[in-house]
């Protein structure tokens, strides 16, 4: 017979387990009613996209004790915090740098003006205020959202080495890989060079517009989330993999309608974030294979369970 407290602890456990089964879950649901209550909700839709990408977190959540993720996990969520708390400025003086002392060997503006269909007229046949209002929203957000959400959504999952794949294929090698582009290639915004109204209606003045109309080929916007939409695809969850999908492709879509960039800057950057991926996974697999040959040759496998242990254990998986 089980007494009424033997009952209740039973009660309280299962509470407890389902609490964790479905945390992400009732996250999710939490952001979407803020989102609903909220005033302002146009500075709230990261909310509710960050919701819809927790839904199916269970699916890609891994199996191992907190304890060790953390000692990971915490310098890996604050990574990309720090980095666009502190880039920002750096990026900035690196722009006014170029442009006080760089010649750049390459002034591509007429060539990419001749090409017929380059500016992407035909990706604004259609036009209205709230498209336009929700291009404006994507543009403003195209350029860290498409990163720090997969981030954070693998640090729920307990998965450090998603959180190394994201990171590293996005802003951390594609400004090593883009920078000799800006150095070299000068490419300004398409309503710049038609002369047209600035499709973020950003008011610039002709000396700010100097500096931020500058830099186009590649488009990094295109090249961020075209790369955050492959590493998406090898999630579990497939309402993640398809929200993220049209986010992304929204993102490379805002930079034509909104005029900012040329279609030969967007292909470019399609490009460039295939080589970041590429060249991501090669170096994971690297380090992988050279931490293998050292337990080998040392026969060590006493740290299995340690924090860098289950790091490599998952590189292995992988491999």
């Amino acid at each position: 017979m089980i007494s009424s407290m033997d009952f209740r602890n039973t009660r309280t456990i299962r509470t407890i387990e389902w609490s964790k089964k479905y945390f992400s879950r009732l996250c999710s649901i939490a952001m979407v009613a803020y989102f609903i209550v909220a005033p302002y909700r146009s500075s709230h839709y990261s909310y509710l996209l960050l919701a819809v990408a927790l839904w199916g977190l269970p699916e890609d959540r891994l199996l191992i004790p907190w304890r060790s993720f953390l000692w990971f996990g915490i310098p890996l969520v604050l990574f990309p915090i720090i980095m666009w708390r502190y880039f920002p400025p750096i990026w900035n003086n690196v722009v006014y740098w170029q442009l006080g002392t760089q010649t750049h060997l390459l002034d591509l503006n007429n060539f990419f003006k001749a090409i017929p269909g380059n500016d992407g007229w035909m990706f604004r046949v259609i036009q209205t205020p709230w498209l336009t209002d929700y291009f404006r929203w994507i543009y403003a957000n195209g350029f860290t959202l498409p990163v720090l959400i997969p981030v954070y959504r693998s640090f729920l999952a307990k998965d450090s080495l998603k959180m190394i794949r994201y990171s590293l294929s996005a802003h951390v090698l594609q400004f090593v890989l883009i920078f000799p582009f800006y150095l070299t290639i000068h490419v300004n915004e398409v309503w710049y060079v038609l002369g047209h109204p600035d499709g973020m209606a950003r008011q610039l003045s002709a000396a700010d517009a100097a500096v931020v109309v500058v830099n186009c080929f590649p488009s990094m916007h295109t090249s961020i989330a075209f790369a955050m939409l492959l590493l998406a695809w090898r999630e579990k969850d497939k309402l993640f993999r398809w929200i993220w999908t049209f986010f992304c492709v929204s993102v490379i879509y805002s930079t034509l309608y909104l005029e900012i960039h040329w279609v030969t800057d967007v292909i470019a950057g399609i490009f460039l974030a295939i080589a970041a991926v590429k060249l991501g996974d090669w170096i994971i697999s690297s380090i992988s294979s050279k931490r293998k040959l050292f337990l080998k040759v040392n026969n060590n496998s006493h740290d299995q369970n340690t924090p860098f242990g289950l790091l490599f254990r998952q590189m292995k998986e992988v491999d």
